[in-house]
């Protein structure tokens, strides 16, 4: 998976632009697959954006790599993830029979999606870096970006926490909470792995951990899409 490239550097094959191109294929591939089922087992459509997001995302990465349009591509990349941990947040939510915050968020979100999309100088575009791509968003916007999506990622895992406590007795709404969270950590610990241990790939964080993404989008197709319904239609807890 890691392999040297040279003194004091590291080549992160497993994101190259190929692996870009498959992962958009597999998770175009799964949304489609989770679209067609979700007549059978009624799962949240919110799944299924979710995996077209993170395919879109993988796209627009290929794209800047095959040096089409940077900057249109950087947008849309943006664009798509912004959206991701508020969706996240949504299903999560849902789950639990809480929706407190989640106008709001998504409010937030339209928002900052929006500007880093059409605002001119939000960011010069996108460079590949053989192995990952790297996005050129002003450092201050970036640095805001972070916080918001680690931020809902870090409010999404709590929540679920709290609603599998509260839901002792909902087995279908604990499994799902459950499977939200490992979905969560599939790409959360393995990234931040690479960003203590592997400080040559800090400035394509964002391509890295989309990257890692993919086990999530098997997660949500296979796992919680077929009792999503079952858990939200559950009793919930009035405490």
């Amino acid at each position: 998976m890691f392999t040297p490239k040279e003194k004091n550097t590291t080549t992160l094959y497993c994101f190259s632009p190929p692996v870009m191109l498959a992962t958009f294929i597999i998770e175009f591939g799964l949304a489609v697959y989770t679209y067609v089922k979700s007549k059978t087992n009624k799962s949240n459509i919110g799944i299924v954006i979710t995996l077209i997001f993170l395919g879109v995302f993988q796209f627009a990465e290929y794209m800047i790599c095959r040096g089409a349009q940077p900057l249109l591509w950087a947008r849309v990349g943006l664009f798509s993830i912004t959206f991701l941990p508020v969706i996240g947040y949504y299903l999560i939510s849902k789950v639990k029979g809480d929706l407190k915050f989640v106008r709001l968020s998504a409010v937030i979100t339209i928002a900052l999606a929006f500007f880093l999309t059409f605002y001119p100088t939000a960011t010069a575009g996108g460079v590949c870096a053989g192995n990952y791509v790297i996005l050129n968003v002003k450092p201050g916007l970036y640095q805001f970006f972070g916080y918001y999506y680690f931020g809902f990622l870090l409010l999404g895992i709590w929540k679920a926490l709290s609603g599998i406590k509260e839901s002792s007795e909902q087995k279908y709404t604990r499994q799902a909470l459950s499977w939200l969270i490992i979905g969560y950590l599939s790409f959360i610990l393995p990234m931040t792995f690479v960003y203590f241990f592997i400080a040559g790939a800090r400035h394509g964080i964002a391509s890295i951990m989309c990257g890692f993404a993919v086990v999530f989008a098997f997660i949500l197709t296979f796992k919680i899409a077929p009792i999503y319904h079952e858990a939200v239609k559950s009793p919930k807890s009035t405490k």
